[in-house]
């Protein structure tokens, strides 16, 4: 009886750990996803965020990932550059249009809100894996891979 209880008990470990396992392997990340959870309404919506150079400025695309709805909207980004030294650089992004899908209310506010405020964000470059990006008019604090943003920089210009 023990002996088919221990067969028992390690059949189950098995399949959990082989389940567990192939799953794992499986996982990778296609896309980056921002998410947006209202929990008093209970509604959610989700985007892929795709960073793109045109030409001097960078663009950074949402393309809701609903299946009534894949407007994108799109926010130009400029950047310029404050202080450089050998291991260090950091600067600004500014966001400099934004034009967001006005069925969007989320995106089409916060467009908005970028085109009255001229809303900009300080960059610094920490590592080679790692910027860290600070937003001080909404207070929004992010670190992302540098290869992901393939902007090109100028002096900042000092008011």
């Amino acid at each position: 009886m023990k002996c088919q209880n221990a067969n028992n008990y390690a059949f189950y470990i098995l399949a959990i750990s082989s389940l567990f396992f192939s799953f794992l392997a499986h996982a990778h990340i296609e896309h980056t996803v921002i998410a947006y959870y209202d929990l008093n309404a209970g509604r959610n919506a989700h985007y892929q965020l795709i960073l793109s150079p045109q030409h001097k400025d960078t663009a950074l695309t949402l393309i809701p990932l609903e299946h009534n709805n894949q407007v994108p909207s799109v926010f130009e980004i400029s950047t310029c550059l404050n202080r450089s030294t050998e291991s260090s650089q950091q600067g600004e992004l500014h966001f400099s249009d934004a034009k967001a899908d006005n069925n969007d209310l989320r995106l089409s506010n916060f467009s908005s809100f970028i085109v009255e405020h001229n809303l900009h964000t300080w960059w610094i470059h920490l590592n080679p894996q790692q910027n860290l990006l600070f937003t001080q008019d909404v207070g929004g604090l992010l670190i992302t891979d540098p290869s992901a943003f393939t902007f090109s920089t100028t002096s900042c210009q000092q008011n």
